[in-house]
């Protein structure tokens, strides 16, 4: 993958993604047309005389059809280009180029049965090649060479029923690459290599993932606002709402005013799994809320001031051994590394402890990571370490998914248990500013120092 380039303005473009949308619609709308007529005959009250096995092929018609179309249409912004530099390929703001002068040779596999057809372009390097480029790596295939000369690792790419614009476009721009179009077995196509590719780019995950980060300057005030918890609880209601209105839909389709034998047992008994589960999923949007609910967690020349529910504590800038921001779209997290050993069950805090390795020597393993929230104010907590933390600052760090981990609850509740209930918190740096969070939210108010 490369960036800040991009095909001259004489090149060939091939609309990769929206051509295979386009041809793909007809089987879409028959897909979608076979499953929608077999929920009519499921929701009836006589469905189950149509029998079960049409009307669950049907069903299942109506689902590979909303697949398709999902797939087709996420990748519907792909595109090709040719020019003389060589193929690119597009994926919105992101593209990768294969040069001319890398190839060794270009061409176009087919084969074909009495219903179906499949071409492929075949891009031959004649040296190394990455074979984990993001764009590029599930391109690659290890097959035997045509004839002497041509690798076994190349591109191939799938163009359907598009394959003669490509072929225009490679006599145009590359004739001395072009071997023609040449006959395979059906079975040729072959796969991806993904565990391959997860091997690989696991190994050098650390090399990749810890990619530093750059943040926007930003004008801050006396005080920085690393999290609302309130964000958070609106979040929290907004998906519950959804969750019950289609509940609510789900419950009142399956099950009709009128309805008797086997089939409205069926459809109350769905009805009723999906009652239970939505039942279960709203009980834990509410704990989620609950631990949000007023909770705030703002930043000054003091520190880091953690507020909820009328309690408050503070973690001084001169405790902690070093402060940074991780970042796995779309979560950002503030990382607070202590000097010492801290309270892992404190009151206020012990939800957002981790133990994970330390990005660099010198650094506990043992830190606090806060959400930041809304994910955009990372810039003006970047500036607001900058400012009262300097000599402490790591910068910002790209982390892989799944970084931030989860909360110890099973060892919180343990070590409670052991020592007759939850660890008594530390007092707050400034007994005054433990009041309530209602206080704090009005932005002209700024913690006492």
């Amino acid at each position: 993958m490369i960036s800040g380039e991009w095909p001259a303005e004489d090149a060939t473009v091939l609309r990769y993604g929206l051509r295979r949308l386009l041809l793909s619609l007809p089987i879409v709308v028959v897909c979608l047309g076979g499953g929608w007529t077999g929920l009519w005959f499921a929701f009836r009250d006589d469905g189950i005389g149509a029998g079960w096995i049409p009307l669950a092929m049907l069903m299942a018609m109506g689902v590979g059809g909303l697949i398709l179309f999902v797939t087709r249409w996420r990748a519907r912004r792909w595109v090709t280009a040719f020019d003389s530099t060589g193929f690119w390929w597009m994926r919105g703001k992101e593209a990768a180029l294969i040069r001319w002068d890398s190839l060794a040779g270009a061409g176009m596999y087919w084969a074909r049965t009495s219903n179906r057809a499949v071409f492929t372009v075949e891009l031959c390097p004649h040296g190394e090649m990455d074979r984990d480029d993001p764009l590029l790596w599930k391109f690659v295939r290890d097959t035997e060479p045509l004839r002497p000369g041509l690798p076994r690792l190349r591109y191939r790419i799938d163009v359907g029923d598009s394959h003669k614009a490509y072929e225009k476009a490679f006599v145009r721009w590359a004739p001395e690459l072009w071997f023609g179009r040449k006959e395979q077995p059906m079975s040729y196509p072959g796969q991806p290599d993904e565990t391959g590719h997860r091997e690989r780019t696991a190994e050098r995950s650390d090399t990749v993932a810890h990619a530093p980060l750059v943040f926007d300057a930003v004008g801050i005030g006396d005080t920085v606002v690393v999290q609302r918890g309130m964000i958070l609880v609106y979040r929290r209601l907004g998906v519950a709402l959804a969750l019950v209105a289609l509940c609510g839909w789900a419950v009142w389709a399956l099950v009709p005013e009128h309805g008797h034998g086997a089939g409205a047992v069926v459809r109350q008994v769905i009805a009723a799994v999906l009652v239970l589960s939505a039942g279960w999923a709203l009980v834990m949007i509410a704990r989620g809320a609950r631990m949000d609910y007023g909770r705030r967690v703002t930043m000054d020349a003091d520190g880091v001031h953690i507020v909820r529910r009328g309690r408050s504590v503070t973690l001084p800038w001169d405790s902690l051994a070093g402060v940074g921001i991780y970042e796995a779209p779309p979560l950002r997290t503030l990382e607070l590394c202590p000097k010492d050993e801290i309270d892992r069950d404190d009151p206020l805090l012990w939800q957002w402890v981790r133990d994970t390795e330390p990005l660099r020597p010198g650094l506990p393993r043992l830190r606090h990571r806060v959400s930041i929230w809304p994910a955009g104010g990372r810039h003006a907590v970047a500036a607001g370490c900058r400012r009262w933390a300097p000599h402490i600052w790591f910068g910002g760090e790209r982390m892989p998914s799944g970084y931030q981990g989860d909360r110890d609850r099973k060892g919180h509740r343990s070590r409670g248990r052991d020592t007759g209930g939850p660890v008594a918190s530390p007092a707050p740096r400034h007994p005054e500013d433990a009041r309530p969070p209602h206080d704090l939210d009005d932005p002209g108010v700024t913690p006492a120092p």
